[in-house]
């Protein structure tokens, strides 16, 4: 592990707003029941916007979303990316329960700054946010990754609840910034794409990493609670050091884009296998609680992969997995999309039993698809699922984009315990099918990266819209699950 970054700040941002978008938003659903735009949240204007969608402009630049978490009060956090024109900057956003800013957080300075922003720079060239978790004690632990000259680095980092970086994490003496973890594990680029808390509050970082033959491994680390790394963990012969599992499946490239924990410990990775011809397959792998791939999951296969991992091709086309969720009664559900026989790309759902086997009382259809899979189609076009929760009831609710022609929509999608498309969700009078909610905030694009379920009756959506200008704003929906 090295640090490459000798000068880091941690600033408020200068601009920002919270408003209801200046598009008008074209949504068509019927006038009440699930899938309708929650009226309490970020109160519409007299533009035309509807209450329920809250679009944030942090000013000139382009500003995304790419993760959130919902806290227990009903506030929204969104982790996501800012460029300013020159660099990018890690940029964290807390809403309260109505979709203002929390003025608690990120507490702004007499520059005109607004509360509830944070602005991380690690220094020269670009920083990422990817994803982020909220402790039991309400600190936020955030995972990224920082790009200067041709390195880049892994980044984990811990803020406390007002959004100061937590000074007794990542305290090692490497000109690193208290509250910052910056990891490099060689030569080539490592990036960190998800993480998950364990109830001793350890964290489990899963990504990758570009290793000397230009391949790409799944990497998982795990740190303590201070930050520094668990010598316990991914203990090898492998030249890896300990606290890191570096996996290789062989030629091409193996991706790691979502994490889920197991309550007995053990580690749930859902990713992608890139072979050397380009094709991709969804994978799916468990690790125990030591980083040692799990001997009894996987083992149904005889297409060569090793126990400890499920590779899954729907047919010729690519299939990608983009998130997992893990069921109470330990099934995997797996969301991302897939490439049909007619090139175009769908949705697709995958639930897997607690031993790797695709469950065959799920996404039983006539279609083509096999038994445990489903695939949704939401018109022409492509459909990209980005990513899942689960409702107490069994329902799944996904998120992602569909694109047709010129435009892109935010989809939000909700299915049965069986994979069947919930006919109550979304009932549309625009031809969508039910079970849909297809969402365009004006003539740009409009993408879905992460989706919560709030109690048992609210859906939050964070993604980005793209507004007349051609700029960037982070989009922050929520709709009623019930």
């Amino acid at each position: 592990m090295k640090s490459t970054n000798s000068s880091m700040s941690v600033k408020a941002l200068a601009l920002g707003t919270v408003s209801t978008f200046s598009l008008l938003a074209t949504i068509a659903w019927a006038a009440g029941g699930a899938g309708v735009l929650d009226a309490s949240f970020g109160a519409g204007e007299e533009d035309g916007t509807p209450a329920g969608v809250v679009s944030t402009s942090l000013g000139d630049g382009d500003d995304v979303a790419e993760d959130l978490v919902v806290g227990a009060d009903g506030s929204v956090v969104v982790v996501g990316n800012r460029f300013n024109g020159q660099s990018n900057d890690i940029v964290l956003v807390r809403y309260l329960a109505d979709g203002s800013f929390d003025a608690a957080f990120g507490v702004g300075d007499a520059d005109g700054t607004p509360d509830g922003v944070v602005n991380i720079s690690l220094g020269e060239g670009n920083d990422f946010g990817t994803a982020v978790a909220a402790q039991a004690d309400g600190k936020l632990v955030v995972a990224g990754y920082h790009e200067e000259g041709a390195s880049t680095n892994m980044v984990v980092m811990r803020v406390n609840a007002d959004g100061t970086l937590d000074e007794a994490f990542g305290t090692e003496d490497d000109g690193t910034a208290n509250g910052i973890v910056n990891i490099s594990l060689g030569d080539g680029d490592d990036v960190a794409r998800e993480l998950a808390i364990q109830p001793d509050g350890k964290i489990v970082v899963v990504g990758d990493s570009v290793v000397a033959d230009g391949s790409t491994n799944i990497i998982l680390a795990r740190l303590n609670t201070d930050g520094s790394v668990d010598a316990s963990f991914g203990q090898s012969e492998d030249g890896t050091p300990d606290g890191f599992v570096a996996t290789s499946l062989g030629d091409g490239d193996d991706k790691a884009n979502a994490v889920v924990l197991q309550a007995d410990g053990m580690i749930v990775v859902a990713g992608t296998r890139v072979a050397e011809d380009g094709s991709s397959n969804m994978l799916v792998a468990r690790y125990d609680a030591a980083g040692v791939p799990d001997a009894g999951f996987g083992v149904s296969g005889d297409d060569g992969t090793p126990e400890g991992f499920v590779n899954i091709s729907l047919g010729d086309g690519d299939d990608l997995s983009r998130d997992v969720a893990l069921q109470a009664d330990g099934k995997i559900v797996v969301v991302g999309d897939s490439v049909s026989a007619d090139g175009s790309s769908n949705f697709i759902l995958a639930r897997l039993n607690a031993d790797g086997t695709p469950d065959g009382d799920f996404g039983v259809a006539e279609d083509g698809t096999p038994d445990g899979f489903v695939s949704t189609s939401l018109g022409e076009g492509n459909d990209f699922a980005t990513g899942v929760a689960l409702q107490d009831d069994g329902r799944i609710v996904v998120a992602g984009y569909h694109q047709e022609g010129d435009s892109t929509n935010i989809a939000v999608a909700r299915y049965e315990a069986n994979g069947e498309l919930d006919q109550s969700f979304a009932q549309a009078d625009d031809g969508t099918e039910n079970g849909i909610v297809n969402i365009s905030l004006g003539e740009g694009d409009d993408v879905a990266k992460s989706v919560a379920v709030q109690g048992d009756k609210l859906i939050v959506v964070a993604g980005t819209t793209t507004a007349t200008d051609g700029s960037q704003n982070i989009a922050v929906l929520r709709l009623t699950g019930q």
